[in-house]
């Protein structure tokens, strides 16, 4: 039997419910995305009122600023993807808020690449869309591990494949890329909600400092999926504006 499958729970001075570490990786998880969502808005109104980023903008600099924000987000993705497990779960949450808040800078211009009211619609599609599968990944007892490689080869390709298409017109002006991440974070959203469940049953209830620094890492797993999920659907929705 898989571990996602396992029926005992664990409570104890130090363990927690299933439920209740469910709801604790959501809580941080629906903070950084709160945390992008405010400096991303606090960033587009210093670009349209003449603020600091406008002034960025308008001396070169904001390029430089967003390579450098680009730079620091992989490497605290990869910090803490080799380091959670030995890490205090204080700095784990600091470094992952810090990437909500990078993320917030960089998310400051989709406003003015899109419209306002497609990044909300994208937005509000999105978190049905996640919190449908995160639901699915929470209660199926498909167990999506078995798939893993598969998932773990359409993402390599789908990074691939966008890379190319900066390179290549007909992948650029195609939204087929888009589609297929679509698709692809939905069922990677499943999947990393039953890997979230076996860290629960793996440190027998979220017990201890690797208990913790595992409920930030699936956080933060949940985080990227939203975002990446947000992101594809906002181009599609923003596609057909233009179209229209």
């Amino acid at each position: 039997m898989s571990e996602f499958n396992q029926t005992q729970t664990y409570v104890n001075e130090t363990g927690t419910t299933l439920n209740a570490y469910i709801t604790k990786v959501f809580s941080m998880m629906g903070i950084a995305v709160l945390l992008t969502a405010a400096i991303a808005f606090v960033g587009y109104l210093s670009l349209v009122n003449g603020g600091f980023l406008y002034n960025m903008y308008m001396t070169g600099a904001i390029s430089i600023a967003y390579i450098v924000c680009a730079i620091a987000q992989f490497g605290v993705c990869i910090f803490l993807s080799m380091r959670i497990t030995k890490m205090e779960t204080k700095t784990a949450q600091i470094l992952f808020y810090a990437y909500a808040a990078l993320t917030g800078v960089t998310f400051a211009v989709l406003p003015m690449a899109f419209d306002v009211a497609t990044v909300f619609s994208a937005f509000a599609f999105a978190s049905v869309m996640f919190f449908c599968c995160a639901i699915i990944g929470h209660t199926t007892n498909v167990d999506l591990t078995k798939f893993s490689g598969l998932l773990i080869g359409g993402l390599i390709a789908l990074v691939v494949a966008t890379i190319l298409s900066l390179f290549i017109p007909v992948l650029r002006d195609s939204l087929i890329i888009s589609y297929i991440g679509v698709l692809l974070f939905l069922v990677i959203t499943a999947w990393d909600m039953q890997k979230i469940k076996q860290f629960y049953y793996g440190t027998q209830g979220g017990m201890g400092t690797l208990g913790g620094n595992l409920a930030v890492y699936g956080a933060f797993q949940l985080y990227l999926d939203f975002i990446n999920l947000f992101l594809r659907i906002l181009r599609i929705l923003g596609s057909r504006s233009n179209r229209n």
